[in-house]
Formats: C-alpha cells, structure tokens, sequence
C-alpha cells in the first residue's frame, strides 16, 4: 500500500513574498530590456551621424577629383580642386580616428598610461606648439599659468594632449577671427584645474544638460564639416574620466564657453 503524500498548503504570508519578488524580478527585467534598447537605439544613432558626416568629405574629394579629371580647368583651379582634396581627405582621416577611438575606450582591457608630470610644462609645450602650426587662426590666444605653477598629476600625456586638442578643435568650430580663446592651469581643493575659455557663439541653455553624449546631434556638440565628429566632447569625457578625474562646462549663449577639466593633485 503506498503510502499518502501530504503537500503543505503555502501561508499567505508566503505567497505574498513569492508575489512580491516576482513583481522586482519582472521590474528588474523590465529596465534592463529598457536599458538594451536605448543602448541600441544609442548606437544606432552614433553611426547613423557618423554616416551622415562621412558624406561630405567623401561628395567633395569625389567632385574635385572629376573637375580635375575633366581637362577644362586652369592651373589656378587646379591647385584649388587639390586644396579641396587635401582639406576634405584630413576631415575624413578625423572622423575615421575619432570613431575608431570611441569604440576603443569602451573595451574592458583599455587602459591609460600615466605618469607623475608637471602640468605647467605640458600646457606650454601645447600652446607653442598650436600657435606654431597655425591651429589659433585670427584669435586672440592667450596662455594663462601662474607664477612659480609646478602642481603635478598622473596623466598619460598622448590622451590628455587628445583632451586639449578635442577641446581646442570645439572652441575653433564656435569662434571666428578676433575672439578670444585662453588655455591655463591652476589648482584648487586637491585638484589641478585645466580650463580653455572661448568668447565665440556660446551653447544653447537646451543643449547644455547633453553635450557629452555621444550621440547628441545639437549644433553645439556635433558641428559636421572640418573639424567636427561629434565625438570630441565624449571622448574627452571618457579620458579625464579614465585619470581619475571630471570634465565641466559653463557657457553664456552668445558670449563664450569654458570647459574646465578636474584631476587630483599628485600627493
């Protein structure tokens, strides 16, 4: 004769937990597919603007190549088509790297390599540098480091000169001949504060809550034509992010902006 099998009958105080977790599980569940989903669409967009900016360059390299190619032009238009080539082929060389580098500081085993530098130093070498090349056309530049300065911080020098030049590249795109771009240092709080101030066309107060997001598409943040990806303020973000560190900006639309970067002194 077998023997009966008794089931407990669950309290109802049980049956409310289970209830309860199943209701946080599914809720948990819920926002991660959210999660996935903007993730997507977040990537979905950043192509789609990068796809949108690699058309330029290409129709232009594309068009100076054919007048070129077509044997009705002077010498003076000729030189003119290969200007246009030279410049749009660098535009497309920066989209290209910018994208690339985007995609590189998101892999787990990307890592910086700092070292115990001196900012002073690095920033002058910049400045010299930028003016040197021609990058501060028509501005009024200025470097602004106070006397006897000598704070240092880890910093990996080749992805913070990245930082300044992204940065730099921002101010130029909003400035026109005449205004004025300030690169300096100081400290403050334990931290080494290094800040660019423009006086250019300042960033919409609507723009200002997303202008590192990588796939932001405001004017202030992605300016397609020779300079601009789109990517430059996210990657720098995600560089002073990576030494330890924050990035911040405070803008007057049609006065000027300020970015300021933020990294621990060196104790």
């Amino acid at each position: 004769m077998k023997a009966e099998r008794k089931f407990l009958k669950p309290s109802i105080s049980q049956v409310e937990a289970l209830t309860a977790r199943l209701i946080e599980l599914n809720q948990k569940l819920e926002e991660k597919n959210r999660q996935l989903e903007e993730s997507e669409l977040a990537r979905k967009n950043m192509f789609s603007n990068i796809t949108h900016d690699l058309r330029a360059p290409v129709s232009a390299i594309r068009g100076a190549a054919e007048r070129l190619c077509s044997g009705e032009i002077d010498v003076g238009e000729q030189r003119k088509m290969i200007r246009i080539i030279g410049s749009r082929a660098a535009t497309l060389e920066h989209l290209i790297e910018d994208l690339h580098f985007s995609v590189l500081i998101d892999q787990p085993d990307f890592s910086l390599s700092p070292l115990g530098l001196e900012i002073a130093p690095i920033l002058e070498e910049y400045f010299i540098s930028m003016e040197g090349a021609g990058r501060l056309d028509g501005r009024k530049s200025s470097l602004s480091i106070p006397d006897g300065f000598s704070a240092c911080a880890m910093i990996d020098p080749q992805y913070f000169i990245r930082v300044l030049d992204n940065l730099l590249s921002n101010a130029m795109r909003h400035t026109r001949t005449g205004d004025r771009i300030e690169l300096g240092c100081r400290s403050a709080d334990g931290q080494v504060e290094v800040f660019l101030i423009d006086s250019g066309s300042g960033i919409p107060v609507g723009d200002m809550p997303y202008i590192f997001d990588r796939t932001f598409t405001g004017a202030a943040a992605r300016t397609p034509g020779k300079y601009g990806s789109g990517l430059g303020l996210s990657i720098s973000k995600t560089i002073v992010e990576k030494h330890g560190g924050h990035i911040r900006c405070e803008s007057v639309y049609g006065e000027g902006t300020t970015f300021t970067i933020y990294i621990p002194l060196l104790k």
